[in-house]
């Protein structure tokens, strides 16, 4: 009689405990497809670029933005015709896509609005959100400088390569699902939509020109919002903690100079070289001078100049 009874209670546990993890799988899944989902309209008016006229080349500055600024080829690859980014059972199968024209791609069929959405909202051409597009930080991006990154996408040389689809995998739908805040995963919920960028802003060693490159060069999105560092929510297995940026951190000491030259050769003052798998220095190697002094003033407050000015 005593081991009947006990052997109810276990079925009736058992049976209660595959209920709530059913009821928890029900909850994340409907949750979870509502973000995936959702479409997002964006005002039409956002969707249109007024132009001042400026000395630059559109496509040439096109270019250093793709490639030395926000490295677009870092996700997409050297050649912009995508590439993996994740791809495992339990978070799921993302690639970056191919913006190229070719076969696969969808260079040859985003008109402006398109692209707007995509960069500046986080957004698919249907409205609905990209994952991990750096949009919280590309939102920032200038009316003059997103009009030079399309007209630099339209020149793309063809690549044939089709990417699989996205698919999200359970571990992702439980962050959706539950709502944790994992930044830059949603790109849509990450696009600050109260920011209404500049029309354009002057290529000059100024403190807010070193912000705007901080931005768009994603640098928030490893060593954080507030540049303090700290591993971050999606780092990779392997992955360094990227360093604290701040007046008092990891470049205590440091020149002007020593700045620039970790930036553009990877090397750091005690000369260890940065993992380029992480730290993409070799693009940023493509920074003009007057960028590199933008960076180091919105960082330290400090302009290099002869003296060689050093943290303290």
């Amino acid at each position: 009689m005593l081991d009947s009874s006990r052997g109810r209670r276990r079925f009736v546990r058992a049976g209660l405990g595959f209920f709530v993890f059913a009821l928890f799988g029900l909850v994340v899944r409907v949750r979870s497809a509502a973000v995936i989902e959702r479409v997002h309209s964006v005002p039409e008016e956002e969707l249109r670029l007024s132009l001042p006229r400026g000395p630059l080349d559109p496509i040439e500055r096109g270019r250093h933005l793709a490639t030395a600024i926000a490295q677009c080829d870092f996700c997409h690859g050297h050649d912009f015709s995508g590439k993996r980014v994740v791809d495992d059972p339990w978070s799921g199968r993302l690639h970056a896509a191919n913006l190229t024209a070719g076969k696969g791609g969808i260079g040859g069929d985003y008109d402006q609005a398109d692209w707007i959405r995509a960069i500046r909202f986080g957004l698919r051409r249907d409205g609905r959100t990209l994952f991990l597009m750096p949009t919280a930080h590309l939102s920032a991006i200038t009316d003059a400088d997103l009009a030079a990154l399309i007209a630099y996408m339209r020149t793309l040389a063809p690549v044939v390569a089709d990417r699989p689809p996205t698919r999200v995998g359970w571990l992702m739908r439980v962050v959706l699902g539950l709502g944790i805040p994992i930044p830059d995963l949603v790109s849509a919920r990450d696009a600050d939509l109260s920011r209404r960028p500049p029309r354009a802003l002057p290529i000059a060693a100024t403190a807010e020109q070193g912000s705007y490159l901080l931005d768009l060069g994603n640098c928030r999105f490893c060593h954080g919002g507030d540049l303090r560092g700290g591993r971050h929510p999606l780092a990779r297995a392997g992955e360094p903690a990227p360093p604290d940026l701040t007046a008092g951190g990891s470049l205590s000491g440091w020149s002007r100079n020593d700045f620039a030259r970790a930036m553009r050769t990877g090397r750091t003052p005690d000369g260890r070289l940065l993992d380029r798998e992480f730290m993409p220095w070799p693009g940023y190697a493509g920074l003009e001078e007057v960028e590199i002094d933008a960076l180091w003033l919105a960082l330290t407050g400090r302009s290099g100049g002869p003296e060689e000015r050093v943290i303290r």
